[in-house]
């Protein structure tokens, strides 16, 4: 765990850290790069908690297993938030690491230090996966759902679509809409079970 100190009083989302006495590197690699930084004046450090947990899962997004899996899903009933806990849950038992997005939580008093570590965080996941499991159920998947396997994708990464409703929305065959069912190779799975059968026999 990093102490973390504000870089830019005219940005809340320049933070940094300190990589050896006098020097800092900044948080958020994607925005501010990762160069050296010294400053010629104390640092106002971070000491808000839920600032300092969103900024540490950002440092390390994924704990131990044998792949990163990212857990792509809504996350703003309980169902949805029980439902990806579950899967993550079984996934971390059958020894892989996984990144569930709703583990740090935007409320509508979140800083805007939280907000952008949210971002950085799921996009910064997104690259160290190998693989993600989407879950897309609902009438319509959700659209930071589909924005995620889009972009995992573009980057190549391995796409399982978990859609456990037994209603049929679109076709007998797919159960999505027909672009986000080519990316997921027009397939989808009921539950978790099968979705941990196919990772274990792929690696």
């Amino acid at each position: 765990m990093s102490e973390y100190y504000y870089a830019d009083p005219k940005d809340e989302s320049f933070v940094v850290y300190q990589e050896d006495y006098g020097s800092f590197r900044p948080v958020f690699v994607e925005k501010y790069g990762d160069r050296r930084l010294t400053f010629d004046h104390e640092l106002p450090k971070v000491t808000g908690k839920k600032e300092i947990e969103a900024l540490d899962k950002y440092m390390e997004p994924y704990g131990k297993g044998v792949l990163n899996i990212y857990m792509a899903g809504p996350l703003f009933n309980e169902g949805d938030r029980y439902s990806n806990q579950l899967n993550s849950d079984a996934l971390r038992k059958a020894g892989f690491a996984t990144f569930l997005p709703q583990e740090v939580v935007i409320d509508k008093d979140s800083s805007k230090l939280v907000k952008d570590a949210c971002f950085y965080m799921d996009f910064k996941a997104i690259n160290l996966c190998q693989i993600v499991v989407a879950n897309c159920n609902g009438i319509e998947i959700d659209s930071g759902t589909a924005a995620e396997i889009g972009m995992c994708y573009a980057l190549n990464k391995k796409i399982f679509a978990y859609k456990s409703d037994v209603r049929n929305y679109y076709n007998e065959n797919y159960k999505l809409n027909n672009f986000v069912g080519g990316l997921v190779n027009n397939k989808t799975y009921s539950n978790i079970e099968d979705i941990i059968e196919e990772i274990k026999g792929s690696i």
